[in-house]
């Protein structure tokens, strides 16, 4: 099944009015491509007005190709750890006592199967995207490294400003690609990225289109 926000939003409301007695406000809910964990749950403090409050995000991954009834169970377990948060409600660790009658609770009550952690291997990565197109940043250094990085959109400008700033960067060049390569990276909105030997650098690059580079847009 294809996890989307729209989906992530609907399930939330259901689960928090069944589960959670719909006390929870509708947090951000985001889709990743993460390999590590299925899910996750964050909050950060926002100062506005003078007012300080938290903004909670919770995140499910869809890389793997899992069955519906482990996505409900991951939000929910996800959900778990934003009442707690959000009530201020104190536990022993993450995943301490009052985490764990919560999740047991759920279970015996609810029929769900929500667990502390799922092994990765057991589920299979999704379908590479053929249409899937992936913004690149590949970089060069004064010292012969190579990084391929893939990037959001979104932040172009400001990535090509903090380059600037950076004296060790020799090169670098936009590029987009269809290579279910990058699928694996992570979309980053900083310059970060990952070192490749010269001759993968080469090869890559070789089969992507320029669109940019430290001259300005490239002529369609």
């Amino acid at each position: 099944m294809e996890i989307t926000t729209a989906y992530l939003k609907e399930a939330f409301n259901k689960y928090n009015e069944e589960i959670f007695g719909d006390t929870l406000p509708m947090p951000n809910l985001r889709v990743s491509n993460a390999k590590r964990r299925l899910g996750s749950m964050s909050y950060r403090m926002q100062k506005t007005w003078r007012k300080t409050h938290r903004s909670f995000t919770i995140t499910v991954s869809n890389y793997y190709d899992i069955p519906q009834p482990l996505i409900e169970d991951t939000l929910i377990h996800e959900m778990i750890h934003y009442e707690i948060a959000y009530k201020n409600l104190k536990d022993t660790s993450a995943h301490g006592t009052l985490f764990r009658q919560r999740m047991e609770e759920i279970n015996r009550k609810y029929h769900r199967n929500i667990t502390i952690s799922k092994r990765m291997m057991d589920y299979a990565p999704r379908q590479d995207d053929p249409t899937e197109t992936f913004l690149v940043l590949a970089i060069e250094l004064n010292d012969g490294s190579h990084l391929l990085s893939s990037v959001a959109r979104t932040v172009i400008a400001n990535l090509e400003s903090q380059m600037k700033r950076v004296s060790k960067i020799s090169n670098y060049g936009w590029y987009v690609t269809q290579d279910p390569y990058f699928r694996n990276f992570s979309r980053v909105r900083t310059l970060r990225a990952h070192a490749v030997s010269a001759e993968e650098f080469a090869r890559l690059t070789a089969q992507m289109t320029l669109i940019r580079d430290k001259s300005g847009w490239t002529e369609p």
